[in-house]
């Protein structure tokens, strides 16, 4: 576990969104875990490391919130609500950040995942795996690019 990365990420998460959104960060460090491993085989400078692990972090409990979304629930607004700002806060940190080919390359599979949620069926792509090919391709296209 790298915890300075994580400590990193969770104070980057609390200086970009607002306190007034009154959202608690709840992810589990099972997860951030899982996309710590696959930035540490990428040589990647640790600011862009930590807002990596950020964004994850924001899709990771957006999804979450979504997928808690039930007409019985009496939060249901609620969670539709926090779902959306932290969509929208990963949108916003992408773009400051200037991760967009990241938010190009997601945007399929997340669009796959709310019609997948929509449709009251559970969402069992692992957004880890998605990263993991984002950077891999990012790699080979400035390997090819170097070679030129």
């Amino acid at each position: 576990m790298n915890t300075r990365l994580m400590n990193d990420t969770v104070r980057l998460l609390h200086e970009e969104w607002s306190p007034i959104a009154g959202i608690v960060l709840d992810i589990p460090c099972h997860d951030m875990n899982r996309l710590v491993q696959v930035l540490d085989h990428h040589q990647l400078e640790p600011k862009r490391q930590t807002v990596l692990l950020a964004l994850y972090s924001l899709l990771h409990m957006a999804r979450e919130r979504h997928r808690d979304c039930s007409f019985s629930d009496p939060d249901l607004t609620r969670n539709i609500l926090d779902g959306d700002y932290l969509y929208s806060l990963y949108l916003q940190m992408a773009v400051k950040f200037q991760e967009t080919d990241l938010v190009s390359h997601l945007a399929p599979v997340l669009k796959r995942q709310k019609i997948a949620l929509a449709e009251g069926r559970l969402i069992d792509e692992d957004l880890t795996m998605h990263f993991e090919k984002f950077l891999c391709g990012e790699y080979k296209h400035k390997q090819t690019g170097k070679a030129m």
